[in-house]
């Protein structure tokens, strides 16, 4: 393909890695491009927008109200200043009418004196995205042990006057209290429970899963699987906190204000759940397959290369997400998978991979190619690539 950014004296990347923020997040289809440019002729009153955006991520989600964000970390925040302001004068004021809220919701994230700034934590559970919680103006409080955590860790860290919420995420969950427990321990002691489930986001069953499951609040990444754009994101849950979050956000002077969305991107990001809810699910997969494992064929005849398919699995429900073309090295290859790692980085166009293939268990062990954002070619360009690397040592 033509590389659009020759012409700023840059290079693309052949994205065999992931959905990574840094690589741009997804490729939005054709359709959510067309929606995103409609969207861009004319104006609209953001506020209104964004309920109405709320209301497809409510039907999709199975929650009472939602909200869409400026990316899961934006969810966070507005997540975390929600539960902070439950039970303030804040609570009396709406989003569509006007901004007569100001000094209350910019109390966050310095002036919280009087007000519940504590979210509970499983030790197992944190993750580098939670300092978000801190920018709302809360403070993690961790329970358990890297070992797990028990029901009297949860119980004994409530506080009625500190707690504002529980916090669970979707990394590591598989070591400590499930989310059913939390939720549980929680709802006796009338504290909302938070999921950040960003990634969490195929088969699309999963959608609705963590509201099943009797999540307060749930967050997901706009610009990953769900195929919009990178700089979107998605808050679900009871429509209480859901309003708290919105008079927190952008276009209002709240805590939110910085984190702003275009109208294009939220159509974008309404476009993108629409396309999501209607695809289909196992068809989609057999077709990454496929593409993974012809490049594992072609590159398992290389001196010293194994190579197959390995999968990740979803936290919540186990099921398989993604294909990848796993790289194993044996001595004879006579290089690191480190060092393979980097060979591929100095090509042109640079091949982005995943290693340490921290989506499949014993991530140390592999490097992986995931064929989900490659564009036409790009295969070709791995292979051809490998080729040199092992065949003309």
């Amino acid at each position: 393909m033509d590389d659009p950014y020759r012409k700023y004296g840059l290079r693309r990347v052949v994205n065999a890695a992931a959905c990574l923020t840094r690589l741009g997040g997804s490729k939005p289809s054709e359709r959510v491009l067309k929606a995103m440019e409609e969207a861009s002729g004319a104006f609209i009153d953001i506020p209104s927008l964004q309920t109405y955006a709320g209301g497809i991520i409510a039907e999709a989600t199975g929650a009472e109200a939602g909200l869409p964000t400026s990316g899961a970390v934006n969810s966070i925040v507005l997540a975390a200043a929600a539960c902070i302001m439950r039970g303030t004068e804040l609570e009396n004021y709406e989003p569509l009418y006007p901004d007569r809220w100001r000094k209350l919701a910019q109390r966050l994230p310095l002036h919280t004196e009087g007000l519940r700034t504590e979210f509970i934590v499983q030790k197992v559970n944190r993750y580098s995205y939670d300092f978000a919680v801190e920018c709302a103006g809360g403070r993690m409080v961790e329970v358990g042990s890297k070992d797990g955590t028990t029901i009297l860790d949860l119980e004994s860290a409530y506080n009625s006057e500190r707690t504002a919420a529980y916090y669970f995420t979707v990394h590591g969950s598989q070591k400590g209290i499930p989310l059913e427990k939390m939720v549980e321990v929680a709802h006796r002691n009338s504290v909302p429970v938070i999921v950040d489930a960003a990634p969490d986001l195929r088969p699309k069953n999963v959608f609705r899963y963590y509201i099943d499951k009797g999540a307060d609040l749930v967050l997901f990444s706009g610009g990953k699987h769900l195929g919009g754009p990178n700089n979107s994101g998605i808050l679900a849950g009871r429509r209480d906190l859901i309003k708290l979050a919105h008079l927190q956000a952008y276009p209002f002077n709240g805590i939110g204000r910085q984190a702003k969305m275009s109208r294009e991107t939220i159509i974008g990001l309404v476009e993108a759940i629409k396309q999501y809810l209607e695809r289909d699910d196992e068809a989609m997969f057999k077709l990454y397959e496929d593409r993974a494992r012809k490049i594992a064929e072609k590159i398992d005849l290389l001196p010293g290369v194994e190579s197959g398919l390995a999968y990740e699995y979803t936290s919540s429900t186990g099921e398989l997400m993604t294909p990848f073309t796993y790289v194993k090295l044996s001595e004879s290859a006579g290089m690191t998978l480190r060092e393979l790692h980097g060979k591929l980085l100095e090509n042109d166009p640079p091949i982005e991979t995943l290693y340490p293939a921290f989506l499949i268990e014993n991530p140390l062990k592999y490097l992986t190619f995931n064929p989900e954002y490659m564009l036409d070619g790009d295969d070709k360009i791995v292979v051809d690539r490998m080729r040199e690397i092992f065949e003309t040592q």
